[in-house]
C-alpha cells in the first residue's frame, strides 16, 4: 500500500502536503480493502442460501474460491481498470471461456464509472459459464468512490474494489426458464453474431445435457462431454488474505 501512495504523490510537493496526501490515500486504500472483505463475506453468505426460499439465483454444490482487487487510479488510467481486473481473473478461469468472462466482467466494471462526483457506486451481479463438464457460477461485486479532496484529485480520482467468486452450480435444481434467463447472456458474449432463436437453442441443448429427463431424453442420446479439457482454477480460500496488508493509521 505504501508503494502505491508514494508513486501517486509528486516528490516536489512540500513534505507536509506529501504526508497529508499519503495519510489520506492510505485511508482510502484501507477502505477499499474493507469493502473487498465485506463483499467477499456478503457473497459467501448469499451463496450458502442460493436457490432457497425467495432467493431464485442458481443453487450451488460447492464454493471453490474467490479473488479480489483494490485499486486507486486517476482519470488518465481509468480506462485501463478493466484490463487490470481481467488480468486478475486469468488463471482463475480456463482459457476456453476467458473471452466471454472478460467481456461480461468488463461490462460490470464499466457500470461503476458513471457515478457522479463525491458519490459511491456499487454493483452486484452473477453469471454462469461452462467449464469442461461443469457449470460454473461467477459472482461479481464492485465498489468505487469518487474523490473530492482538492489536494488528492490530481493524484487519484477514484478508489475501487472488486471481488469475484467461483462456485459449482447444482444443475439438478435449476429450471429451464431460470437457466435460459441467466445463461443467454454468456452465450451472446461468446457468440455475438447469433440471433435470439439460435441463442435459445444453445441454452436448451446445454440444459438438457445436464437434465435429460426434463426433455424425455436418455443419456445415451446426448452428446458426450468426455474428453473436454478442464482444469479447475484457484483463488483465495480464506478471508485471512485481507489481514496481510492491514495498515493502522
Amino acid at each position: 500500500m505504501a508503494a502505491i501512495t508514494n508513486a501517486l504523490i509528486d516528490q516536489d510537493s512540500s513534505q507536509e502536503l506529501q504526508d497529508e496526501c499519503s495519510a489520506h490515500l492510505d485511508s482510502l486504500m484501507a477502505l477499499g480493502n474493507a469493502k473487498s472483505q465485506y463483499y467477499a463475506e456478503k457473497i459467501n453468505t448469499s451463496l450458502l442460501g442460493a436457490g432457497q426460499g425467495t432467493d431464485k439465483t442458481f443453487p450451488i454444490t460447492t464454493i471453490q474460491s474467490f479473488i479480489y482487487e483494490t485499486k486507486a487510479y486517476t482519470s488518465d488510467n481509468a480506462e485501463n481498470i478493466s484490463a487490470v481486473v481481467n488480468d486478475s481473473i486469468r488463471g482463475f478461469i480456463s482459457g476456453d471461456t476467458q473471452s466471454a468472462v472478460t467481456s461480461l466482467i468488463s461490462g460490470f466494471v464499466d457500470i461503476l464509472f458513471g457515478s457522479s462526483e463525491g458519490s459511491e457506486s456499487e454493483i452486484l451481479r452473477y453469471c454462469a459459464i461452462l467449464e469442461g463438464a461443469s457449470m460454473i457460477r461467477l459472482d461479481f461485486a464492485g465498489w468505487s468512490r469518487q474523490i473530492t479532496s482538492t489536494s488528492l484529485k490530481q493524484k487519484c480520482d477514484k478508489v475501487s474494489a472488486f471481488v469475484v467468486y467461483r462456485s459449482i452450480v447444482d444443475m439438478s435444481k435449476v429450471t429451464l426458464n431460470d437457466f435460459i434467463a441467466v445463461y443467454q447472456v454468456t452465450v451472446k458474449a461468446e457468440n455475438p453474431e447469433l440471433g435470439t432463436a439460435d441463442v435459445l437453442k444453445k441454452c436448451k441443448e446445454l440444459y438438457y445435457l445436464f437434465n435429460p429427463e426434463s426433455a424425455g431424453l436418455v443419456e445415451a442420446s446426448s452428446p458426450s462431454l468426455v474428453g473436454k479439457d478442464f482444469s479447475p482454477k484457484k483463488g483465495y480460500d480464506s478471508f485471512d488474505v485481507f489481514k496481510q496488508s492491514l495498515t493502522t493509521l
